[in-house]
């Protein structure tokens, strides 16, 4: 297949996931523009981006033309937009960002592992997808249940599942911990870190933070949430390859290696760049901030444009398929992380 085929292919799901996030970008606009109550409500891009790509799941799932720009969007689009974020942070800010999460990142993935473990065994699932939701709630999301299966030699159904169930959970709390979190903690750092600690995938994590500044006018959650998913996901590269290696004991299972996520290398070079620029052009310089805001607003955009393709996965058959449980131990799972992640951070 020649690159401008290839090319050919992915502007028709490209096009639509910059249709839902420029429908949920303006949908906003004119919602502040009414007067009252309705003007003032905490909405914002990312919130209607899923909702909007949650209507459109149906008709995704028989649009196979759709896929692979979807694919882009809520893949190589969304690793572009997490490393962007970088130039918003200085080393700095990223040094005391990671001193102050990792001590909550390492308790969360540890008890978010065991509990999920013991909370789907005793829903009575097999062990293969009680491995998959467990790394897909501690570690992240999607991307650790597919580094995952294939070393578990999960079958097709237990993969889908769990990515599934792991995208509606993901995808619920994206939408209901920033006012939660906004009414018990308050703090916009604090949330962030929280929030990086407890939602799932990293779009998931950096959605809520964007959804939580944008509705309420907040700095800071942003930077502090995505610093804490990528120590979560730095985890990956340790917890998946002994998870496959404990798993070898019950059968033979397939490769341990993960590959290393490159766009947390990215996201570090570009707080790097941001200290070089600042030291260099100076912080205050017309051209270079207004350089740093246009990466930030296109990295917001960019996450609404993956937020709703990841809307378009959802498949409600999928969860019919193994039965409810499983899915309500793995919701109680995420719960527990919030409550333990909201007591990390209070004491």
């Amino acid at each position: 297949m020649t690159s401008s085929s290839s090319e050919a292919r992915v502007w028709p799901g490209l096009i639509l996931a910059i249709a839902m996030a420029a429908t949920a970008s303006a949908l906003v606009w004119l919602l502040a523009q009414l007067p009252g109550p309705i003007g003032h409500l905490p909405l914002s891009a990312m919130l209607l981006a899923v909702l909007i790509g949650l209507a459109l799941a149906p008709a995704a799932s028989h649009q196979s033309a759709w896929t692979p720009g979807l694919d882009l969007a809520r893949g190589p689009l969304l690793k572009l937009a997490v490393a962007l974020i970088g130039l918003r942070l200085s080393l700095s800010d990223l040094g005391r960002l990671g001193l102050d999460a990792l001590p909550l990142v390492l308790l969360t993935v540890a008890v978010g592992l065991g509990l999920t473990l013991l909370l789907v065994r005793l829903a009575g699932a097999h062990w293969r997808l009680s491995a998959l939701l467990a790394v897909g709630t501690a570690i992240c999301g999607a991307s650790a249940i597919a580094a995952t299966a294939p070393g578990l030699k999960a079958r097709h159904e237990e993969t889908a599942y769990a990515v599934a169930c792991i995208a509606l959970i993901g995808l619920s709390a994206t939408l209901l911990y920033p006012p939660l979190l906004h009414a018990w903690v308050g703090d916009a750092e604090t949330i962030g870190l929280i929030m990086g600690a407890a939602i799932h995938d990293t779009a998931q994590v950096t959605a809520a933070a964007a959804l939580y500044e944008q509705g309420w006018g907040a700095t800071g959650t942003l930077n502090a949430a995505t610093v804490t998913k990528l120590l979560r996901n730095s985890l990956m590269l340790v917890v998946i390859p002994a998870l496959i290696w404990v798993a070898g004991r019950r059968q033979d299972t397939g490769s341990t290696r993960v590959p290393f996520p490159m766009f947390i290398v990215a996201f570090i070079a570009l707080c790097g760049l941001r200290s070089a620029g600042d030291a260099i052009f100076g912080a205050g310089t017309a051209w270079w901030t207004i350089t740093i805001r246009w990466a930030s607003e296109f990295s917001v955009f960019a996450f609404a444009m993956a937020m709703a393709a990841l809307a378009t996965r959802i498949r409600f058959r999928e969860l019919r398929a193994l039965g409810w449980r499983p899915a309500l131990a793995a919701l109680c799972a995420a719960a527990s992380i919030l409550a333990l992640s909201l007591l990390l951070v209070r004491a």
